[in-house]
């Protein structure tokens, strides 16, 4: 009862008669948790509600469909980048989804399944083919409504509406004579958007085939699109391969009409070549940039990417080492064209050398003896020696490393 109670498309005194017949059937009438979710009627009950625009949603529904879809793509393991990437593959899915309701809406006839032909071939040609498809049910509905009274007050009539079989409800439902604005007491025009039965049952008293355009939302119908970006300024991909397939469509019946007759052919064709030329020459005229996406708030292009640059590495560390002498340590020569080299005796630089260096004893259990490894550090030479010049070096002939004695012996 609580459910019906809060869901129920009723009228505040009926709900108010609903709510306290189900508080006296279960005694909690003086419970004071259940006073207070009376005194918050106005943010949970329907009736309370009506005549608020919230096109379908209730609650946190529009945030569950949210995270359905995500959830299909975005996992909660993933990196920053992974999350993005898959994202990305979420927007396309979505986008993909639009681009072919919106086709499917271009594209095609619905085919009429009830007895009020008229109304529904308007529906079909304004609404789109999802709001369509919600709208058919209701259009059902009213072939059991009956308009029971009429009262004439001069510039508008009110009607009293009920359904077949169940006269104990009423609706009240006020239109001007010329039908052109209508109101119902259930307010489901208000809140969604879409004509309720009640409305659709004066409709068929007043013998009006197409649904007022004071009754359609302009949200959902086919061109809400086409006028958001016609006010923006700019083509939402979307809305651009939408486009594309209608012509194509289009232009297939042509060709299929016009292959047929000489005349027709001629006539399509000037008017296809016509027609290029006029685009081409609009176009060489127009060098305005055309945006990709769709706009940000206030009708700014969206982010992009900023463009690529090569590093240009750390200023601390840009320099090149300078290449000195390993014998004299001074610039602009080489240990092989070094003129203090024939001045220095080999054997002392040989000495200095062998002592400057880190010697690393590794001990080899081989056969029972174990040899002590000397590595010697291999000097590098700079870009400019050369292989025959280190030869003939004070180093010639010396080994880098190798058994230097063997303590078995």
């Amino acid at each position: 009862m609580f459910r019906d109670c809060m869901l129920g498309d009723y009228e505040v005194r009926t709900f108010q008669r609903k709510w306290f017949e189900m508080v006296e059937k279960f005694g909690v009438a003086d419970k004071r948790w259940v006073q207070d979710m009376y005194e918050r009627r106005h943010s949970w009950a329907t009736a309370h509600i009506q005549g608020k625009f919230f096109a379908g949603f209730r609650t946190t529904s529009r945030c569950e469909g949210l995270h359905a879809v995500i959830s299909r793509y975005v996992k909660s393991r993933y990196s920053y980048t992974e999350f993005l990437r898959h994202f990305h593959r979420c927007l396309m899915f979505v986008r993909a989804k639009e681009v072919e309701a919106d086709f499917e809406c271009a594209k095609g006839d619905p085919v009429m399944t009830t007895n009020l032909k008229q109304l529904e071939r308007s529906a079909a040609d304004n609404y789109t083919r999802a709001i369509f498809y919600l709208f058919v049910p209701i259009l059902d509905r009213a072939c059991a409504m009956r308009v029971v009274d009429s009262e004439d007050n001069g510039s508008y009539f009110i009607h009293t509406v009920s359904r077949y079989g169940t006269p104990g409800k009423e609706w009240r439902v006020v239109a001007t004579s010329d039908t052109r604005e209508v109101r119902c007491t259930c307010m489901r025009m208000e809140c969604f958007g879409v004509p309720c039965e009640h409305i659709i049952a004066v409709l068929v008293l007043n013998n009006v085939h197409e649904i007022p355009r004071s009754l359609i939302l302009p949200r959902w119908t086919k061109d809400a699109k086409l006028v958001a970006v016609e006010s923006m300024g700019v083509i939402w991909d979307s809305v651009q391969l939408t486009q594309h397939w209608c012509l194509m469509d289009w232009y297939r019946k042509v060709c299929k009409i016009a292959c047929h007759s000489t005349e027709k052919f001629q006539f399509a064709r000037d008017i296809a070549v016509l027609m290029l030329k006029h685009f081409e020459n609009d176009d060489a005229g127009n060098s305005s940039f055309q945006h990709e996406g769709p706009p940000t708030e206030g009708g700014r292009p969206p982010a992009r990417n900023p463009p690529r640059r090569n590093t240009k590495g750390n200023g601390a560390h840009g320099g090149k080492k300078t290449q000195r002498c390993r014998l004299c340590r001074e610039v602009g020569h080489n240990r092989t064209t070094c003129p203090e080299r024939r001045t220095m005796e080999p054997s002392s630089s040989v000495a200095e050398d062998m002592d400057s260096m880190d010697t690393d004893m590794v001990y080899d259990n081989l056969s029972g003896d174990l040899y002590a490894t000397a590595e010697i550090p291999l000097f590098q030479c700079s870009d400019s020696d050369t292989q025959a010049g280190f030869a003939n070096s004070d180093f010639a002939g010396t080994k880098t490393s190798g058994p230097v004695m063997s303590l078995a012996d």
